[in-house]
């Protein structure tokens, strides 16, 4: 019997590919990869964050992240693309432009209106993830990325050291 060499075995496939597909991998990929320069530039042009104390801060880095896409893309987007139905783009629906319109604006609780603006573009990129995977975890697992590479970039931008 010939063996089919364009198909890769089961066992050797990533589990997350089984999980979401490769479309969803693919996209969690490429928006991972996309995230890091736009870390550094962000921390270069002084949108970083405070680097004070790195264990207090990286725990509440990942509490707040985790929290924001439970509220965020588990409740109000499927909320939202319930109440609303489809409609929208191939790419950005109203229930994703919506959600992230409202979680830009609560950045500016504690944020200029700038950081705000460039929050909303990375929340429709969460939104996404959310809607492509069905999931709310890569949507967690992206934003969770993204603060740790601003916080990274941030504190190499400090000169490595608490700022």
């Amino acid at each position: 019997m010939k063996r089919d060499v364009t198909t890769i075995p089961s066992s050797a496939r990533l589990p997350a590919t089984d999980v979401l597909g490769k479309k969803v991998v693919l996209f969690i990929v490429l928006a991972a990869a996309v995230a890091v320069p736009i870390a550094l530039v962000a921390a270069a042009a002084g949108f970083g964050m405070s680097t004070r104390d790195p264990i207090r801060d990286l725990a509440v880095i990942a509490l707040w992240s985790v929290t924001e896409e439970i509220i965020f893309r588990g409740g109000l987007q499927p909320w939202l693309a319930r109440t609303l139905k489809r409609g929208g783009s191939r790419w950005i629906t109203p229930a994703n432009s919506l959600t992230s319109l409202l979680f830009a604006a609560l950045h500016l609780w504690r944020h200029p209106v700038s950081v705000a603006v460039l929050v909303f573009p990375v929340s429709l990129v969460y939104g996404r993830a959310r809607e492509l995977s069905g999931r709310v975890w890569p949507a967690a697992l992206l934003h969770l990325w993204f603060n740790g590479l601003l916080y990274g970039a941030s504190w190499l931008h400090a000169g490595g050291s608490a700022s």
